[in-house]
């Protein structure tokens, strides 16, 4: 089960961590599937409380992205009910088994790679990172049990799905399907030239839309960054560090020896019988007696091998690295001299004789090759280190000196620098970061011109600010925005001409009118018999396609069909005719694929309806007013 959810699990513990960031850690013993953390409960499900902190660290989450959407009630709603989801779900899963043990949950995060430093685990930055990203170990590992022992429940229900050959053949048929159809795009641009807007319009415009016409809300802020490359650079090391580091990870440094080795195989069946075996064992004594008279290796290899590819080259199997062959076969290679062939050595695909042709020592670069590498290695740990310990001072001194930055720069030798102007959406450089954004607007910061609190860019960055200057949202000039609104006015009329072209060519075309007769003009593109299908759509408009394969058949006469494209105008097709596809023409990599998506739909169908049936018949109190 473990690796059936690993692709899944490493995703979803990805996305715990506050904004996607790495977080090297290491497993604090079992955390509770429900860490309430003592706090008011926003909601309670089946008895199991939900803590406002649960609820208020995922809205965080979302802030992190989208500063606006998590103040959003509908948003507040999503993330109750998606908590309500996760908790009923972890709890039916443990009520019926499924488990994640600690020895499978230290497997799934010690594989990920943002928690690795040149591809190992790396556990001794923990609590310093733990600690900046305002995190707890119990509270973090019960999240991603909670979400592996999920992921085990969603696969064991798409393993249930099932799909039945008659399905696959109507999968294939509809993707295989052929459609004749023409087509005509209508952009606005064929209407534009002969529209004119008064005056009196663009006024009357203004006028009535003033909100579209407010420079926004906008500041400039002061701020500082502690980056753990920058602290890195400061970072001396001594010979005496890099030897250090030099013997502790020796292993990097070491290619390991090969050994070039000819084999010849007696191969024997799947389960072999007591025969098969002895026959096997016996023509390889008798071969070896022959290498050992002088015969020569590789062209009884040619003759007798049954791996005929390695026994065209006599047997050889190039060099081997340790790990690359069964073990039986390295172990009776390890302790062959240059030259000698092995007694007959059993494995899983029969009995093999082993000479050893080559043999490349074992490797180790030497200290003064690879001290630059290492000088950067233990700079960027010791920096690292150094910058998780400033973490905890950078915080403290922007909350104890809330009406500058001059404290933490001085104190921490931090420059201090100015963004440009920036509104709500973001901006240039540090604007666009969400999480800046979010807190230069916050009303303490922006109105009580205090700092704001650290704020954690990324795993290595810590940023806090103090808003310099603020600029209200104001009504521009009808001036300068003129130009502007004729532009939106023509390109509005423009698109309302063109859509009633549209609906006049439908009722024509549905009258037996050709398309060809109708379509014509500058900003109308004309494509006549063309044969879609879903796999080959061409260079058709992706908006058209689907228009024309949700159409109904043609009976007696074509179907006649508009579809609005946007900003790029409006189409109007003609569907002409319907040719099912040849399941029999499928290849089987296309009838596999056709399997798959069935299946994968029936999965997502079966996990659904198993959240809305738990949903439905759960006991669920919201606590409104925590929210």
């Amino acid at each position: 089960m473990l690796a059936k959810i690993r692709e899944k699990t490493q995703g979803i513990v990805a996305a715990l961590i506050l904004g996607f960031v790495a977080i090297p850690f290491m497993l604090w013993g079992i955390g509770s599937y429900f860490d309430g953390g003592g706090t008011l409960a926003v909601a309670k499900v089946d008895g199991i409380e939900i803590s406002q902190d649960t609820y208020r660290r995922r809205l965080d989450e979302i802030r992190g992205t989208n500063p606006r959407g998590a103040e959003n009630s509908l948003m507040k709603q999503l993330v109750i009910e998606s908590l309500i989801g996760q908790t009923l779900l972890t709890s039916r899963a443990q009520d019926t088994g499924y488990r994640i043990g600690d020895a499978e949950l230290a497997a799934l995060i010690h594989e990920i790679p943002n928690f690795q430093r040149d591809g190992k685990f790396q556990s001794g930055l923990y609590e310093a990172v733990l600690n900046a990203q305002g995190l707890r170990p119990t509270e973090f590992e019960s999240r991603v049990r909670q979400q592996s022992v999920v992921a085990q429940v969603e696969q064991g229900l798409s393993d249930s799905a099932f799909v039945t050959e008659a399905e696959i053949t109507t999968m294939l048929r509809l993707r295989l399907q052929e459609r004749r159809v023409s087509y005509a795009l209508v952009s606005g641009d064929a209407f534009a030239a002969k529209i004119t807007i008064s005056a009196k319009e663009v006024e009357e415009y203004y006028q009535a839309n003033p909100d579209s016409f407010r420079a926004p809300e906008a500041v400039r802020v002061a701020f500082v960054s502690l980056k753990a490359a920058d602290v890195a650079t400061k970072i001396e090391t001594t010979d005496e560090q890099l030897r250090e580091a030099y013997e502790a990870e020796a292993a990097r440094y070491v290619t390991p020896a090969k050994r070039r080795i000819s084999h010849i195989l007696f191969s024997l069946p799947g389960q072999p019988k007591d025969e098969d075996v002895q026959s096997a064992k016996t023509r390889a004594d008798a071969l070896l007696k022959q290498i050992r008279s002088g015969t020569d290796f590789a062209t009884l290899a040619k003759k007798e091998s049954s791996d005929t590819e390695s026994g065209k080259k006599g047997g050889d199997l190039g060099d081997v690295a340790p790990g690359v062959l069964p073990a039986e076969l390295e172990a009776a290679a390890a302790v062959l001299k240059q030259g000698e062939v092995s007694d007959p050595i059993r494995t899983s695909f029969g009995y093999h004789l082993v000479k050893l042709t080559g043999l490349t020592p074992e490797q180790r670069k030497p200290y003064d090759a690879v001290k630059a590498e290492l000088r950067d290695a233990v700079r960027k740990r010791k920096g690292e280190e150094r910058f998780y310990e400033q973490t905890e001072r950078f915080r403290n001194l922007v909350y104890e000196n809330p009406q500058g930055l001059d404290a933490v720069a001085t104190a921490l030798g931090l420059k201090i620098e100015q963004s440009d102007w920036f509104t709500r959406a973001g901006g240039p450089g540090i604007a666009a970061q969400p999480r800046v954004v979010s807190g230069a607007f916050e009303p303490e910061v922006l109105s009580r011109a205090r700092n704001s609190d650290a704020i954690d860019v990324d795993a290595q960055t810590m940023v806090a600010l103090h808003v310099v200057d603020h600029r209200p949202a104001v009504l521009r000039p009808l001036a300068d925005v003129r130009a502007e609104i004729e532009t939106s006015l023509k390109q509005r009329k423009a698109r309302e001409q063109a859509q009633a072209a549209v609906k006049q060519w439908v009722q024509a075309l549905a009258q037996g009118q050709a398309i060809a007769e109708l379509a014509r003009g500058p900003g109308i593109t004309l494509r006549t018999a063309q044969s879609l299908t879903r796999e080959r759509p061409g260079d058709t408009n992706a908006a058209v396609v689907a228009a024309v394969f949700a159409a109904a058949r043609p009976q007696d006469k074509p179907v006649v069909g508009e579809v609005d494209l946007g900003q790029q105008g409006f189409a109007v097709y003609v569907l002409e005719a319907v040719k099912d596809g040849d399941p029999a023409s499928a290849d089987a990599t296309v009838k596999a694929s056709a399997r798959q998506q069935i299946l994968q739909r029936r999965g997502v169908d079966y996990y659904a309806s198993y959240r809305a049936g738990l949903r439905k018949t759960a006991d669920v109190k919201i606590n409104a007013e925590q929210l």
